[in-house]
């Protein structure tokens, strides 16, 4: 057989097949592919452990990976990928159900350019014109190819406009609110918050930028501002101004990267907060963790529920300074253990909300430490039960607007989470479980959510016991009594206490 040549193509990753004679097959992969290859390797390493990553190629908005959809719970949350009333990209642009936005997004271009000082529309298309080009690579290949860079251009400025007038009227409580209602309706009105925070609905950045540093052109100061107030709307149900800055030096790709990285925190250390000290050898410790380290299942496995973490002496705890950076904290301490979370508020939208995010850590080209994944991983562990809602809300952690706690218990049960920081979650759940194996921590535990978990409690503890006692020393006494001389003695020595005690002095 003669020798096939190597097909060669202009990328630095090529990969050499020669096929010999006798058939034998040699691959030949060139140094310069290993060494990027061993830097993938170090930076998935790295990213999973917390570090940042180096951004290594241009990456783009990507459509929802189509594997989600193969697995049962992803067939019947298909539609909260899809936009229900307004279209932002080129993904879904000129659908007839959505067409009616479409009307809606001029009134808003508009109004945006009024909310501009001494801005004409002609001033607008030409700052989205000037990154027009940078816009378009944001969008996977062929996707805006039906588009000249004038009609790509005008999209981008009135999708950009209306998610900005949006954000505007929500963090400012402004009375141009009511433009949405009166336009898109109330049901309309509040979907829009779901379909700007799509994977497939997303506007490049670098267009909301140039157009946030028109609208506020003093060191965009103001546009810092909104965003942080309407991510704190979506967290804690507050239109707040509080918290970490939401851009700080950060260049995301879309609004919705933005908002992952300011809604959940969660350190490498998030299960090490523990003060114990462990009571196994060191040496058959890491055996077991070494073990653990190569079986999924067995670090990819839940851990109690809120109301079964509480009967073992695990009690919830809001984290109070929300900007530190620790969503997730864990601490066992001598009798008790506390699992420290982040506030946060659950509505209609949140569903679809958290589902793009996870599909935006599922999909290529996204290192990243799965953080969003791994704080819902944690939470649907927590919660199982209307009960552990009820616990959750009496702490003040979570907030919901859903009518009952059995629709939060639904809403996280919906939600297919494929993959997690194992890392992370696995410190939290070793921690937890080591907690939970002490003997004399879960019976303090049984003991104080059994007679002190409230003061009604405690006191028919403290009358049982004194009626206990008084019995204990009545029997004692009926079957030993005390000797008859022994009452004189007690009489004459009270009172000798009596008469050897001075009258006061008095003043003359």
């Amino acid at each position: 057989m003669s020798s096939i040549p190597p097909q060669r193509n202009t990328y630095s990753n090529v990969i050499e097949m020669e096929m010999s004679e006798n058939e034998e097959v040699r691959i030949e992969i060139p140094d310069n592919n290993s060494t990027d290859n061993a830097i993938v390797v170090r930076e998935w390493e790295g990213c999973l452990k917390g570090n940042a990553v180096t951004k290594r190629s241009q990456r783009r908005i990507e459509r929802v990976p189509p594997l989600i959809f193969k697995c049962e719970k992803g067939k019947r949350n298909q539609e909260c990928y899809e936009p229900a009333v307004v279209s932002l990209g080129p993904y879904h642009h000129n659908q007839t159900e959505l067409a009616q936005a479409e009307k809606y997004k001029l009134i808003t271009l508009e109004e945006f350019r009024l909310s501009c000082t001494k801005i004409t529309m002609g001033d607008l298309y030409n700052k989205v014109f000037e990154v027009v080009e940078e816009a378009r690579n944001c969008y996977i290949d062929g996707s805006t190819d039906g588009y000249t860079d004038e009609e790509f251009a005008r999209m981008m400025l009135r999708d950009a406009c209306f998610v900005l007038f949006f954000i505007e009227c929500i963090s400012c409580a402004k009375n141009k609110v009511l433009l949405n209602n009166e336009y898109l309706g109330a049901l309309g009105f509040a979907n829009v918050v779901r379909d700007i925070f799509l994977l497939e609905n997303q506007i490049p950045f670098v267009v909301l930028k140039v157009l946030l540093e028109l609208r506020f052109p003093a060191d965009n100061k103001g546009g810092e501002d909104i965003l942080n107030r309407f991510f704190n709307y979506l967290n804690y149900g507050e239109v707040i101004t509080g918290g970490e800055k939401v851009l700080d030096h950060k260049q995301p790709l879309h609004l919705l990267e933005l908002y992952r990285s300011y809604f959940i925190s969660l350190k490498v250390s998030l299960g090490l907060g523990s003060t114990h000290s462990s009571k196994w050898p060191r040496k058959w410790k890491k055996v077991t963790e070494s073990s653990e380290d190569y079986n999924y299942v067995k670090r990819n496995r839940s851990f109690a529920s809120v109301t079964e973490l509480k009967a073992k002496g695990i009690f919830l705890k809001r984290i109070c300074n929300e900007s530190s950076n620790e969503d997730i904290k864990f601490l066992s301490h001598f009798c008790y253990g506390e699992l420290e979370l982040v506030r946060r508020a659950v509505s209609s939208n949140t569903k679809a909300i958290y589902l793009n995010m996870i599909a935006y850590e599922m999909c290529a080209h996204n290192p990243n430490d799965f953080r969003v994944s791994t704080y819902i991983r944690v939470m649907k562990s927590l919660v199982i039960q209307r009960d552990d809602v009820k616990e959750l809300r009496n702490h003040n952690i979570l907030l919901h607007s859903l009518g009952r706690d059995e629709e939060v218990v639904k809403m996280y049960d919906e939600i297919d989470v494929p993959a997690v920081n194992l890392y992370m979650f696995n410190q939290l759940r070793k921690e937890i479980e080591h907690h939970c194996s002490s003997k004399y921590k879960t019976w303090a535990a049984e003991l104080i959510t059994g007679y002190f978990s409230s003061p009604w409690k405690t006191v028919a503890l403290l009358v049982a016991s004194a009626i206990l006692f008084t019995s204990f020393l009545q029997t004692y006494f009926t079957i030993r009594p005390l000797p008859d001389d022994s009452n004189a003695d007690m009489i004459k020595l009270l009172r000798h206490c009596v008469y050897s005690k001075q009258p006061p002095t008095k003043l003359a």
